[in-house]
């Protein structure tokens, strides 16, 4: 690789490799030095890095990233244990299991501590880096604002708050063998396990998923361009009962915000993004459904 180009890139190619493997070492909490980790996997990073400007289709960006997680996948295998990195805690907070009721009834978790990913509803898949239909329910725990981290991993002492008594994904999953089969989800918890014996809150849950499913909600959306736009009301009845469902509850029976995240899900209207759409109100107090790039 080296002759494939001159001099001053591949030394700082080089340079700049260096740099990544203690990044990323200090992330995983390993303690082997960098250019020993650079030569475990040099070959890789050989086939990985920039070739010649004739040849190369990656741009700089994609390169670095491949490298990045070649050099993350070696670090990970040189300390194969966990070390509370808190490299997992800051991707993306727990799904729960069945086998995690239990943190309910012992008080670990509370309602406002989780919320629910519908079926249907567009989610990130971290495997495969792109948005698709959330395939089961699930329940996950909650994220700090404007990140992908666990509500109950502490930055500043890089230590999770419910270690003893965290999910069993948190147990299971081994960070440092990400192909590892060992973490192999039970059934995911879901709001029937949770509520059905609690009655009218049930019923209530069961009929928002009657009236406000995404599977009915996605075919409305493909149907407005077949449509010119004519069923838009149909869409806007969805929004409306999901809006004040929320809202009865809430007033009800005082239940706050964030728990309502765990009964009916995130609000309807925070998924219009992933369908190229945005809900604006009106001076009047009524509503538009718009199409994102109308007002860019």
């Amino acid at each position: 690789m080296e002759a494939d180009f001159n001099k001053a890139e591949w030394s700082f190619f080089v340079t700049a490799l260096k740099e990544e493997a203690r990044d990323v070492l200090w992330k995983v909490g390993s303690t082997v030095e960098p250019e020993t980790l650079l030569k475990s996997v040099m070959q890789d990073l050989e086939e990985l890095g920039p070739k010649p400007e004739s040849e190369e289709t990656r741009t700089q960006e994609e390169i670095w990233k491949q490298v990045r997680e070649r050099l993350l996948e070696a670090a990970y295998a040189t300390r194969p244990y966990c070390v509370k990195c808190g490299e997992c805690c800051s991707n993306g907070s727990p799904t729960l299991s069945i086998d995690d009721m239990n943190l309910f009834e012992s008080r670990t978790l509370k309602p406002n501590d989780v919320f629910t990913l519908r079926k249907g509803e567009t989610v990130f898949d971290s495997r495969l880096e792109t948005s698709v239909p959330n395939e089961l329910e699930r329940i996950k725990i909650r994220e700090t604002p404007g990140e992908k981290t666990c509500i109950f991993y502490q930055k500043w002492n890089r230590e999770c708050s419910i270690y003893d008594q965290r999910p069993e994904q948190c147990r299971i999953q081994e960070c440092w063998a990400p192909n590892s089969v060992a973490y192999t989800r039970k059934s995911p918890l879901n709001r029937r396990r949770l509520f059905e014996a609690a009655g009218d809150i049930w019923k209530i849950i069961e009929k928002h998923e009657e009236r406000c499913s995404y599977e009915d909600l996605s075919r409305e959306i493909s149907r407005l361009a077949a449509t010119k736009g004519q069923t838009v009301e149909n869409i806007l009845e969805f929004l409306s009962f999901d809006h004040h469902v929320r809202e009865f509850v809430s007033e009800k029976l005082g239940i706050g915000a964030e728990t309502l995240d765990l009964l009916f899900g995130r609000p309807l209207k925070d998924s219009l993004k992933f369908y190229g759409l945005t809900l604006d109100e009106r001076k009047d107090g009524t509503f538009v459904l718009r199409l994102i790039e109308d007002q860019e």
